[in-house]
């Protein structure tokens, strides 16, 4: 299902005139040099076609279709590396040592040193002898019946070069670091690039039908008995998966094949299917709208429509911008981006919060339009499928809008207006460890539970409480899971606790007693705080963990401890106030709090911190003398 959903992806970026997606029989590959050859078949200059960035990036072309190789001699139509297109090849002066050593006289003759210094040595060997016989046999074959002048330039070049004579060359002097570092390289005949020119594609496509292979099997994607592939193209860009490319449809052992048949050949997939989808993955891979990180998952998603606008949104629901990590040289480009784009998500979740059905002014798209979300792994040489979900994109966007809705909660105003499912994740770890690890499995279920809009895993809202009492803090981004993890879980009557108690804000009202117990932990730090705001150690670090446990034991030791602050503090009366106020509606305190009674408390404790901070007018001496505070107000600090 997910390679048919692929093939048919591919369909539509091709029939798509605003993307560059290569044709049956070609793929991207990144160039770096294009070697010029002149009228008398002789390497006359070299084009450097890579940006001028400070890290040279090579430049994307379409090239005819360079199969996944192994260990064995596998040359590529009109684009190779320096190996294959000079035979010469430079590598490690310690590997040099082990390959060719002097030890064994019999092989002396089986290489060349061209240059050598104490890292490096540029040498043809054996190896590289045969790459280069290989790529000029192979355009021999191809290209020998065409009667073409740049054609005929390009064999003459290949016929009379020899390749110790790599560095004679001035041109290949100058650049021989870089072509030798392994970029790709194209030919420039007369001012036209071989891979462009018409009657060589044309020789090419023909070549490729005719080695396309005798195995014939009906393709499991089409359904049509067509030539089927041996092996599959490797996938790129997925984190942690080797650079080379990973494969997802492989065999490797006799253990995985039956009925005598090799490799691919046991999930027989067309040569046309296998194009389809290892192009379109690979190009979504490699398009930033299209892929987000989630843990140790690449995450890539599409929509069966041309417009992007519907994918765009997705992307930032999923992976909005963090404000401070913007290019400074972009920044006013951006800004004006991001407000438009949050204009759109307002409208949206606005939508949602009073019940109603986003339309395709919306989201730029028919909502009925299928949407697609595939997590990928690495697994060794291979990848492995998380996760693969299908749904309209309407109900889709309504589902991460309800996530967004969820996770609200006071905040300070320079944060992220809306949390990135990666930043979710990076809490349930020290955030003071410089490789944060995150659980690969916590990227798979908290995509699960928003997409199929039902309660958070339990493991990752145990993970964020234990980093909470760990850490003695708990930020915004905590205290908005925190609250979405109940809120679910009351919503879907699995728990005890009333939906309208778990607000956004502090709720002064709220009768739960583990809310009203966080409030006044943060009223007994404060009290502490008062007396001496230079204290390096409160009774946050000492207290918060078991306060948040089992209170019984931890609560009467602070409240005894806060009157000695209290008479000390000029504030003094105003936390007194505030404790009394808290405590009207805890009769007793309980001896232990389970998950959900901790998550409460937390809750709590963020909530009444924040209030501390809210800017309010401060009433004078003389009004608190004429009456005292309501109990639904805040307690002005």
């Amino acid at each position: 299902m997910i390679i048919q959903s692929l093939c048919h992806h591919y369909d539509v970026l091709e029939g798509d005139e605003n993307v560059n997606i290569p044709k049956l029989g070609y793929s991207s590959a990144k160039v770096s040099f294009a070697l010029v050859i002149s009228p008398d078949g002789v390497l006359s200059h070299i084009v450097d076609l890579r940006s001028d960035d400070k890290k040279p990036k090579p430049k994307d072309m379409d090239v005819p279709i360079q199969k996944s190789r192994s260990s064995g001699v596998f040359p590529y139509f009109v684009c190779e590396n320096a190996k294959y297109v000079f035979g010469v090849e430079k590598i490690k002066k310690s590997e040099f040592d082990k390959k060719f050593s002097l030890s064994s006289k019999n092989i002396t003759d089986d290489y060349k040193i061209l240059e050598e210094n104490d890292k490096e040595v540029i040498l043809v060997h054996r190896r590289s002898r045969e790459c280069f016989e290989a790529f000029k046999t192979l355009h021999h074959n191809i290209l020998d019946g065409l009667n073409d002048q740049e054609v005929r330039k390009f064999l003459i070049f290949l016929d009379g070069w020899n390749p110790e004579d790599f560095l004679e060359n001035p041109k290949i002097r100058e650049y021989k670091d870089d072509l030798l570092a392994g970029g790709n390289c194209v030919f420039e005949c007369n001012g036209k690039f071989l891979h462009e020119k018409s009657a060589v594609r044309n020789a090419w496509e023909t070549y490729s039908q005719n080695e396309a292979g005798n195995t014939f099997a009906q393709c499991l994607v089409k359904g049509k008995v067509e030539p089927v592939a041996k092996i599959h193209q490797k996938i790129k860009g997925v984190v942690g998966a080797q650079s080379a490319g990973a494969s997802i449809v492989s065999f490797n052992n006799d253990a995985f094949c039956s009925y005598g048949k090799e490799q691919s050949f046991n999930s027989p997939i067309s040569e046309s299917a296998m194009f389809k989808y290892t192009t379109a993955l690979n190009y979504l891979l490699s398009s930033p709208s299209n892929r987000i990180r989630i843990a140790d998952t690449t995450v890539v998603f599409w929509a069966e429509t041309n417009e992007k606008s519907c994918e765009d949104l997705v992307k930032f629901f999923f992976d909005p911008p963090e404000p401070e990590k913007k290019d400074e040289k972009n920044v006013e480009g951006s800004r004006i981006q991001d407000i438009t784009k949050v204009k759109e998500i307002e409208e949206i979740l606005n939508k949602v919060r009073i019940g109603k059905k986003v339309n395709q002014e919306d989201i730029g798209t028919s909502p009925e339009t299928n949407f697609h979300i595939l997590g990928l792994s690495p697994n060794n040489a291979r990848l492995a499928v998380r996760f693969w979900y299908v749904d309209n994109i309407g109900s889709l966007i309504e589902k991460v809008a309800r996530h967004h809705l969820d996770m609200e909660v006071v905040r300070d105003d320079y944060g992220p207006r809306y949390i990135s499912v990666y930043r979710l994740l990076n809490e349930t770890v020290p955030q003071s460890s410089d490789k944060k690890t995150v659980s690969p499995l916590f990227g798979g279920l908290i995509l699960r539970s928003i997409l199929t809009d039902t309660g958070y895993p339990i493991s990752l809202y145990n993970a964020i409480l234990s980093r909470v009492k760990v850490d003695g803090s708990i930020n915004f981004v905590r205290a908005g899971f925190i609250k979405a993890y109940l809120l679910r879980l009351s919503r879907a009557g699995l728990s005890n606790l009333n939906q309208d108690l778990i607000t956004m804000s502090l709720n002064e009202e709220s009768s739960s007693v583990p809310y009203r117990l966080g409030r006044l932990f943060a009223a007994l730090e404060k009290a502490q705080n008062d007396t001496n705001r230079e204290m390096k150690s409160t009774i946050n670090s000492k207290y918060f963990s078991s306060a948040s446990s089992t209170p019984a034991v931890v609560f009467p030791v602070l409240l005894k401890l806060a009157q000695h602050h209290i008479a000390k503090s000029e504030w003094g009366f105003r936390s007194n106030q505030l404790i009394e106020q808290v405590l009207e509606g805890v009769d007793e305190f309980p001896a232990y709090l389970n998950l959900e009674d901790q998550g409460m408390f937390m809750l709590g404790y963020y909530h009444q911190r924040k209030a501390f901070f809210t800017k309010k007018e401060v009433p004078t001496n003389e009004d608190f003398t004429k009456k005292e505070t309501p109990s639904n107000e805040k307690v002005p600090l």
